[in-house]
């Protein structure tokens, strides 16, 4: 009897042994990269929709809320919008619609955006820089501001 329980004991100790080692992987958060500004329609006329959409050439990573603040000031008019979405679950382009009035006037808007990422693991070290793409329009530049959150900032003035 005490020969098959150190037997026992003997491969179980093998098969421990034998086991790789388990590291815990590191977690670390990784920020967008944006290409710029898509404009539609690039030329505005009263009564027209228009939509800005903040484009990204690469996606982040482990970012938990994301908060969107955008305003388009016009001669007239100023447009704003600001929300927030978990980023893991929604990861699509952030964008401003906008309905102009009938009596809009002018050539000319300064768009800006801005956003700012909670980070759900480690935070990353630098961000990604965007490339600007083609048909697109200004920059957005993000940073990794702190160890709890990266934030991102662009503007462009659109004349038509």
């Amino acid at each position: 009897m005490k020969t098959k329980f150190w037997i026992g004991m003997a491969c179980l100790g093998v098969a421990v042994m034998a086991l790789p080692s388990c590291e815990e992987d590191e977690h670390v958060c990784s920020l967008p990269a944006f290409a710029g500004f898509r404009i539609e329609p690039l030329v505005w006329s009263p009564g027209d929709s228009v939509t800005v959409t903040a484009v990204q050439s690469t996606y982040g990573n482990l970012l938990f809320k994301a908060e969107y603040r955008w305003t388009v000031e016009c001669a007239d008019t100023t447009f704003t919008r600001r929300y927030n979405v978990v980023y893991d679950n929604d990861k699509s382009d952030p964008y401003i619609g906008i309905r102009l009035p009938e009596d809009f006037s002018g050539n000319r808007a300064n768009i800006s955006f801005s956003v700012q990422y909670s980070y759900s693991a480690t935070a990353p070290g630098s961000a990604p820089a965007g490339v600007q793409g083609e048909g697109l329009r200004g920059t957005i530049t993000t940073t990794a501001a702190s160890q709890l959150w990266g934030t991102g900032r662009g503007s462009y003035v659109h004349t038509w």
